[in-house]
């Protein structure tokens, strides 16, 4: 609407009959508005795609403008063609801008109106509105855009859920316990005085816990039994702090892949 009424009621577009309002500027309009998370439809794409393929429209229509009739058809096509392959370089998609590139090398009435200026006018000028009220419009309830220039990286949720260390640690044994405290110690995530859960034989301490007869002493079970339970309720602590961590990040995937849903 926006661009129909620059168009419209713009002094100089109407005194000189320039274009402004293209046609690929509705399908832009598309991903803005409908799919704002969409990577297709962030600023970036949208700027930069549609310039790169005004550019290369614009220098194959150069090329080919005394060709034959017969090969009127190729500059349109190697247009879209190199465009798609400048975008993927760019990593800039963004699907309308094929049809920037399309005007450009089809001799377009449009295109023909402004020829050299074609990528700065209208191009450019319509890409930054639509950017522009896209920022106005989705923000009211959404979030746009995801990134200005640098994509970000979604991770990915998993397709089964991983088991938490409580559910490990409910079936592992003694010894693949003891292989994994050393290395929260080290993290200091607990403390190193009660990683070893086997007695030490240079240690004097763990020695005065077995008698001759090779029984525990009933003081130093209950140190044991202390050390033990202070590991489980720290284990238990790991346990939440990762789940809550794991439910934030499925929040935010499922946030950012439906964001009208959120």
């Amino acid at each position: 609407m926006v661009l129909c009424l620059i168009t419209k009621y713009g002094a100089a577009i109407r005194d000189h009959n320039l274009p402004f309002a293209i046609a690929p500027a509705g399908a832009s309009a598309v991903l803005i508005f409908a799919v704002p998370a969409s990577p297709l439809a962030q600023p970036r794409n949208v700027i930069v795609g549609h310039v790169i393929s005004a550019l290369i429209g614009t220098f194959m229509n150069a090329l080919f403008r005394h060709a034959a009739e017969s090969f009127r058809w190729m500059p349109a096509a190697l247009a879209v063609g190199i465009s798609i392959f400048l975008m993927g370089l760019t990593n800039c998609y963004h699907p309308p801008a094929g049809a920037t590139a399309f005007l450009g090398g089809f001799f377009a009435s449009d295109f023909e109106a402004v020829r050299w200026w074609f990528p700065l006018y209208p191009v450019l000028p319509v890409a930054l509105i639509m950017v522009a009220i896209g920022l106005i419009v989705n923000n009211i309830c959404r979030v746009y855009p995801i990134y200005w220039f640098t994509p970000v990286h979604v991770p990915k949720a998993h397709s089964s859920p991983q088991p938490l260390p409580g559910e490990y640690a409910d079936q592992a044994n003694a010894d693949n316990l003891d292989k994994e405290l050393p290395a929260a110690a080290e993290r200091g995530q607990i403390s190193p005085s009660s990683v070893s859960m086997q007695p030490s034989p240079n240690d004097s301490s763990s020695s005065s816990m077995i008698n001759p007869e090779g029984e525990v002493n009933d003081e130093a079970g209950n140190e044991m039994e202390t050390q033990v339970a202070w590991l489980r309720a720290r284990v238990h602590e790991l346990e939440m702090e990762l789940a809550h961590a794991r439910h934030a990040r499925q929040i935010y995937t499922f946030k950012t892949a439906h964001p009208d849903l959120a």
